[in-house]
């Protein structure tokens, strides 16, 4: 699953969330995204890992449109209002 956040309202930080592997690596890939944080085992189980990324856009329709372009996942928000792909 992935998240994506605003890190405050109105500008334009975001940060995104994932333990999508594959979506990691295209992350790592492209400009714009930094890795500032990961988790190595976060589930004991699968054994996946855990992914922070910070990036930069200019408004939130472009970020959900990356991240949408990234994981190939619709886009839905949770109860506290943060968008997630699943």
């Amino acid at each position: 699953m992935t998240y994506l956040w605003q890190e405050e309202r109105g500008k334009k930080f975001y940060k995104v969330q994932t333990d999508d592997k594959e979506a990691a690596k295209k992350m790592k890939r492209r400009n714009g995204f930094r890795l500032c944080g990961f988790a190595v085992n976060k589930d004991p189980v699968t054994g996946t890992g855990l992914w922070i990324f910070s990036c930069e856009f200019s408004r939130p329709d472009k970020a959900k449109q990356a991240s949408k372009s990234i994981t190939g996942k619709s886009a839905k928000i949770d109860s506290e209002g943060v968008l997630y792909f699943e």
